[in-house]
């Protein structure tokens, strides 16, 4: 697994003036404007080769774009500049700055460079493009190539991000710190969503959970196989029963040294499924091998968990992952069937690839159970999120406006935007069943049916679910990141819980 965690990153006042080889200076771009953000910043050579790559053309600034050029240095020889695309000025900000950080550190790496100086741009809010340059570096480092045969020559990486902030430079050094540890954090849960099914099944997703909750100082339970039935978790019993894998539940806890018992304890909540075949009523075989991210929730909840122990924020947090293999086989259920919940209420399962839901809702009694006062949960749970809102936001759905309010702010300060959705009782049609309490899958709109679904099981609590199916997973490759998990939720959960 590569996480990036051998990327040295420091601020500084000015780069160095001597050319190197193996390093290269980013110098950013807009598409609006032909002025240099950083002009009177650059000497005069490195100032000239990039003021005509933007005049002529040759580079527009486009978001996501990089040019690798060769410019004089002061004292004779050559240096690299990097030119970095930003999009229009208009649009700037730490959202913006984040993946052309990514591409840029990407673009480097692909160069062989050891060293990157990078301008950032002069703005008001300093610490927050600090923050979002650094995490950028480290989110576009991540690769997922972990069973590729690597050359010698491959594994060159680049070992050093020099932030050329100017003025003011080192009030900016506990921004760094940050960004490392909620891009690292980042980087662990994309690890897990990006592994094979084969080698993540539950009982393999607790153990990683274990260990990492072990290193972090997290309290650690995992509830299995028989356990599961015993306590009553109909539903997630009900989803793993076809699988030769038994399902998990998995709880870590953490609570900093001092902190009263009776302090709020918030629950992230996370669809760990770690493949879905869809189990009877089986999905059709086209990108299924994408279904091993199903668990991109659970991941998500577990990933912030870690960053905000790294952080040493001083909140109690949970995350509760109910983690199952979706398969059809003999033992499996079957559409029509009945489960009892956690919560006592019985759902009839009309469609066992509408699982997720049926996971969570014993996970968010699992919650409550526990004493959470408040709730996300998070989970890659219907197409139809997808078709509503694309790639770029995930659903939000809740119970409580203030606390859906809070999540959004974090959402939109963490560079992950969610938009509001509808969930109310105009559409309870969608889980109204003749012969159980409710049944798991009505027809469209579906991702507004399951998360009514979900708030029957968070009652009164303070709850919002985020359906993350569109943000979860990159279809094709991106200049900041590889095909394949995002880490979508990790970012937000941390800046709910520790920004503002």
């Amino acid at each position: 697994m590569n996480t990036a965690a051998n990327l040295s990153v420091e601020i500084i006042n000015a780069a160095p003036s001597s050319a190197d080889a193996l390093s290269a200076t980013a110098v950013c771009v807009f598409t609006d404007d032909p002025r240099l953000p950083d002009a009177e910043r650059l000497d005069p050579a490195l100032r000239e080769v990039c003021e005509q790559a933007v005049a002529s053309g040759e580079f527009k600034g486009e978001e996501g774009t990089t040019l690798l050029m060769r410019a004089g240095a002061e004292g004779g020889g050559l240096r690299r500049v990097l030119l970095v695309g930003l999009g229009t000025r208009a649009d700037f900000g730490a959202p913006a700055l984040r993946p052309a950080a990514g591409a840029a550190a990407r673009a480097a790496r692909s160069a062989k460079l050891k060293e990157l100086h990078f301008f950032m741009p002069a703005a008001d809010d300093a610490p927050s493009l600090a923050r979002a340059l650094a995490e950028g570096a480290h989110l576009g480092l991540y690769d997922n190539g972990f069973y590729q045969k690597k050359d010698e020559d491959d594994r060159r990486a680049l070992e050093r991000l020099r932030i050329v902030a100017g003025e003011g430079a080192d009030a900016l050094g506990a921004e760094v710190v940050r960004a490392r540890v909620v891009a690292e954090s980042v980087n662990w849960a994309r690890s897990l969503a990006d592994e094979p099914g084969l080698s993540l099944p539950p009982r393999e997703f607790a153990r990683r959970a274990a260990e990492m909750g072990a290193e972090f100082g997290l309290r650690v339970e995992t509830i299995q196989g028989e356990e599961i039935r015993r306590r009553g978790m109909g539903a997630l019993w009900g989803v793993g029963q076809g699988s030769e894998e038994e399902p998990a539940l998995i709880v870590l806890l953490y609570e900093p040294e001092g902190i009263d018992d009776a302090e709020e304890l918030t629950a992230f909540v996370g669809k760990g499924i770690t493949f879905d075949t869809g189990g009877i009523s089986i999905k059709h075989g086209l990108d299924m091998y994408e279904m091993k991210s199903d668990m991109a929730g659970g991941a998500a909840a577990l990933g912030a968990l870690r960053a905000l122990a790294g952080l040493g924020v001083r909140r109690r947090v949970a995350a509760v992952v109910p983690a199952a293999e979706n398969m059809p086989s003999g033992k499996a259920i079957k559409p029509g069937d009945i489960v009892r919940t956690l919560a006592g209420h019985t759902v009839e399962v009309v469609d066992t690839d509408a699982e997720g839901r049926l996971v969570l809702i014993d996970g968010i009694a699992h919650a409550r159970s526990i004493g959470a006062t408040r709730i996300v949960d998070l989970a890659t749970l219907t197409g139809s999120i997808i078709v509503a809102l694309g790639s770029h936001r995930a659903g939000l759905y809740s119970n409580d406006d203030p606390f859906a309010e809070e999540v959004l702010a974090a959402s939109r300060r963490a560079g992950e935007p969610a938009w509001r959705m509808p969930v109310s009782d105009d559409y309870k049609k969608l889980i109204e069943s003749p012969i159980a309490d409710f049944k798991n899958y009505g027809g469209r709109p579906d991702a507004t049916g399951a998360a009514l679904l979900l708030s029957k099981f968070a009652a009164d609590t303070p709850w919002v679910h985020l359906d993350i199916a569109g943000t979860a997973w990159y279809d094709s490759p991106r200049p900041h990141a590889p095909k394949g998990a995002s880490g979508a939720g990790v970012r937000t959960l941390v800046e709910l819980l520790s920004g503002g």
